[in-house]
């Protein structure tokens, strides 16, 4: 199985997971977990894409969903209330961080749908040990420019670690074993 390891970040967006820090007075957020998962089914005829991105306005939610032997394809993105996704506290590098999303796009005024179909996604990331899945860690500033004007400026440090991945994705079942990323975003003084 083709796992998809990243996803393109979209824009300078969005904060505000209950256990997540928000720098006072500002729209930085200096702390967050970005849970991302890609993957072709094992027949290879199916391409699923889910991102979680913390902004300073909420949660920001991009999905893809290609079925290429029955035709079917719908794609979104927008804000998704902060309900939607449950990050339960733990610790990372320790193989317990776990963040959980559960929404139905079609019950959300003011998400976009580019096409298809809206429809429930469901998915539960469970970080894996670096021991196990390995991790990488980057520390600086990044400047990311989008069409349309949008900017994400980053200062901090992200680890990134391998996680285990279930659910579904608009009634498509995300096969067993299937591997996607937990990033721990952090500001830097």
């Amino acid at each position: 199985m083709l796992t998809i390891m990243s996803l393109a970040l979209v824009g300078a967006m969005l904060s505000s997971i209950p256990s997540q820090a928000q720098a006072a007075g500002s729209g930085v957020v200096s702390h967050a977990f970005v849970p991302v998962v890609g993957f072709f089914n094992p027949a290879g005829n199916e391409l699923l894409e889910v991102e979680v991105i913390t902004t300073h306005a909420g949660f920001w939610l991009m999905y893809n969903a290609y079925d290429f032997g029955g035709g079917f394809s719908a794609g979104g993105s927008g804000l998704i209330p902060t309900s939607s996704v449950i990050v339960p506290g733990a610790s990372v590098n320790a193989g317990n961080v776990m963040v959980k999303l559960n929404v139905d796009t079609c019950d959300l005024t003011g998400f976009t749908t580019s096409y298809g179909p809206c429809g429930t996604i469901d998915v539960t990331w469970v970080e894996l040990p670096a021991s196990v899945g390995g991790s990488y860690a980057t520390r600086g500033d990044t400047v990311q420019t989008f069409p349309g004007g949008g900017k994400m400026e980053t200062n901090g440090q992200t680890e990134t670690f391998s996680a285990l991945a279930t659910g579904t994705e608009l009634g498509f079942d995300l096969p067993t074993a299937t591997i996607g990323e937990l990033s721990n975003k952090r500001t830097l003084p």
